[in-house]
């Protein structure tokens, strides 16, 4: 007869929050999305603290030997703690550094938002009976068409300026295929907090680009501007070298606005043929990216011509667009935090089951 677990579920999420961050949106979108399930116990609240001192401050409160849940989720990728728990693996290149292997060995459980991610990890020789795939989400009621059509057409990129997102490249595919004088626009919004003093205007310098009007930089804002800036948009593109998920993507998506993103990685369980534009990989090349210290493994490189040829398309065919649009609207739904929530117990449940001889809730 199997074991009945009574009472009501407690869960200790460890993690980033009160910051502008895709690991703070994910931690704090998740933890509440999650009290529909069970109750949630708020670890670490990060508000202004970044790189070494919140690093730290997980680290104590991870290394407290009486946690108050049945379950401890780790959102963060920094750090763990010795109870049955998960961590949550999001990374991007084919080969996990050291600190990244040793998280996944140091915990029972490992999650992963996607398909791509979990083959990642198998082959990265981390157990695939430890692995689950947890998707991540999207705030489907606050992200919602609302389309403003103007007339010119306006392509998209949100996401910090890295060598993993491949500003670089897009802003060439750009400035050659459309001259000065078409009625097309690059919006970017891609800043980096974690670079001191970093300045959009000062990159695009370096890259040759002066007093071009054609492409618009785009300042800091709150959540409720992002989404305007998504809804002014006709297009999203991002050609992306790799996405452990991608959330500005799936933001896209439910405001109905289609994503030219990348044939490759995360991306590849929400973006189809029928919603977006899927970019061509030109070859696999060797991750480097001085500011994150990333020198490991592999990631894509998008094929540049090939982006210009689905920007050209995309520009040409604004019905096209906005059917893709509607299609990724739709499609956006099924992956609303809820859901998230929802698989994420589901997991745990299984776990807690397997871990104390079986059980249901």
């Amino acid at each position: 007869m199997k074991k009945r677990i009574n009472g009501t579920l407690k869960i200790d999420v460890y993690g980033h929050k009160s910051e502008v961050t895709g690991w703070a949106t994910h931690c704090t979108c998740f933890s509440e999305a999650m009290r529909g399930f069970v109750h949630v116990n708020y670890c670490a609240d990060s508000r202004s603290e970044t790189g070494k001192s919140l690093c730290k401050r997980l680290l104590r409160l991870m290394g407290r030997k009486n946690v108050s849940g049945d379950f401890g989720v780790v959102i963060s990728g920094k750090a763990s703690y010795p109870q049955t728990t998960a961590c949550w693996n999001v990374w991007e290149t084919t080969r996990l550094p050291v600190s990244q292997k040793e998280l996944c060995q140091s915990v029972n459980y490992i999650w992963t938002p996607s398909s791509w991610g979990r083959q990642n990890l198998i082959g990265n020789s981390i157990k695939p009976e430890t692995i689950s795939v947890v998707p991540l989400g999207v705030d489907i009621d606050f992200y919602a068409p609302d389309q403003k059509q103007s007339s010119n057409f306006k392509f998209l990129m949100v996401g910090k300026w890295e060598e993993r997102k491949f500003q670089d490249g897009l802003i060439k595919a750009f400035t050659d295929e459309f001259h000065p004088k078409e009625d097309v626009e690059l919006i970017l919004h891609a800043h980096n907090p974690y670079i001191q003093g970093f300045s959009m205007k000062k990159k695009l310098e370096d890259l040759g680009i002066l007093n071009n009007n054609n492409i618009i930089l785009s300042e800091k804002c709150n959540q409720i501007s992002l989404r305007e800036l998504y809804r002014s948009a006709n297009c999203f593109v991002l050609p992306t070298r790799a996405e452990g998920w991608g959330l500005p993507i799936l933001e896209s998506m439910a405001c109905g606005i289609p994503a030219i993103v990348t044939r490759y990685s995360a991306p590849l369980d929400y973006v189809t043929d029928d919603n977006g534009y899927l970019l061509n990989v030109e070859r696999m090349v060797d991750a480097h990216d001085d500011v994150f210290d990333i020198h490991s493994g592999q990631w894509a490189e998008p094929d540049i011509r090939h982006l210009r040829f689905l920007m050209r398309r995309a520009f040409e065919n604004r019905g096209e667009v906005l059917e893709k649009g509607r299609i990724a609207h739709e499609d956006a739904k099924r992956f609303s935090w809820r859901n998230s929530a929802q698989i994420a117990y589901q997991t745990i449940v299984k776990c807690l089951g397997d871990s104390r001889g079986g059980g249901t809730y």
